[in-house]
């Protein structure tokens, strides 16, 4: 009931914000703008945007690695295909996906792959943080991305600090049998012991530096996009764009963000006297890097995968009958 509730609430916000926009903007003004862009552009940022997907999969392998060794192209598929998920699903489903086919390939407990999404988020959070501090000393921001990113503060403050609670919990019970235990504290060991990546400082400062990446990489695709569009402006435009669109997606919306997205993309180009017209060009086009070729790679991943499972249970039960025979 209350994830359909806040299924509901994101695509009452995602709707009001898209509505909102296309009233203010001249929709002739954006199609020309579209039309004129330059493709060799979007097809770098596109490419490059692909190659995040690979670091955040090697960033999972890391997280994962205190568990087990995996298997990079079982990580890089779940990857993929709990993005698009993401880009289709409401309320986030394509993470639910992601854990679901990790814990199948890898025989890794649901409720682990649970905590290292959230460790893979905190991650993500913080890099966020360290580039708002880097950008303050150089520039300022608008008041509400302020706001938001002392929010974000407070979030990444809180989950830090449950996330160091679970872990000494995990190393209290380490030795403890399950049944050991009550019902809540075997969750909470569980729980804790995906979070094993924060107590080895060579995996954390190795993640950490692989998000520092991935956030550089999203900052050049944005710029690309605006080069796009004939928009020579200075790198820390983008990077102001990137904090505006990271903290806007974290309201509930529709699947991937629409809404939210763009809203704050053109709030932040606005702010820097770039018409919403443009603002919006650039975002829309950002959005739609993100969300195509993922999708469609993320589909056919999928689809290969479930008929390989299918093949391997008739193979399964041929060999079983065969052996009766």
């Amino acid at each position: 009931m209350k994830r359909k509730a806040i299924t509901t609430l994101g695509w009452l916000i995602s709707a009001i914000l898209i509505a909102t926009l296309f009233a203010k903007l001249d929709l002739r003004t954006i199609w020309h703008g579209l039309t004129s862009a330059k493709w060799n552009y979007l097809i770098a940022a596109s490419i490059l945007n692909l190659g995040v997907v690979v670091i955040k999969a090697v960033r999972w392998q890391w997280l994962m690695s205190p568990q087990k060794r995996t298997h990079f192209w079982n990580i890089f598929k779940a990857t993929m295909i709990g993005m698009a998920g993401n880009n289709v699903l409401p309320a986030r489903g394509g993470d639910l996906l992601k854990i679901y086919l990790l814990c199948k390939w890898e025989k890794v407990s649901k409720t682990v792959l649970a905590s290292i999404i959230g460790l893979d988020k905190l991650f993500e959070g913080l890099t966020i943080l360290i580039l708002f501090g880097i950008m303050s000393m150089h520039s300022t921001f608008p008041e509400w991305v302020q706001k938001g990113t002392l929010i974000i503060s407070i979030l990444m403050t809180v989950m830090l600090a449950i996330s160091i609670l679970l872990l000494i919990h995990h190393r209290k019970t380490v030795s403890q049998l399950e049944d050991e235990l009550g019902k809540f504290s075997r969750i909470a060991k569980k729980l804790g012991s995906g979070l094993s990546a924060l107590a080895n400082y060579r995996i954390g400062i190795a993640t950490l530096f692989l998000s520092v990446i991935i956030c550089a990489i999203q900052i050049v695709v944005i710029w690309l996009c605006q080069e796009a569009f004939g928009q020579h402006l200075d790198l820390w435009v983008p990077a102001l764009v990137y904090v505006a669109i990271n903290l806007a997606i974290i309201v509930p919306s529709a699947p991937s963000g629409i809404g939210p997205f763009e809203t704050a993309a053109v709030l932040a180009y606005s702010w820097l006297g770039i018409t919403a017209e443009m603002g919006f060009d650039i975002a829309i086009m950002y959005h739609l890097i993100q969300l195509i070729p993922i999708t469609i790679i993320g589909f056919i991943m999928y689809i290969r995968s479930t008929k390989r499972t299918k093949l391997s249970k008739i193979e399964k039960v041929e060999g079983m009958l065969m052996e009766g025979e």
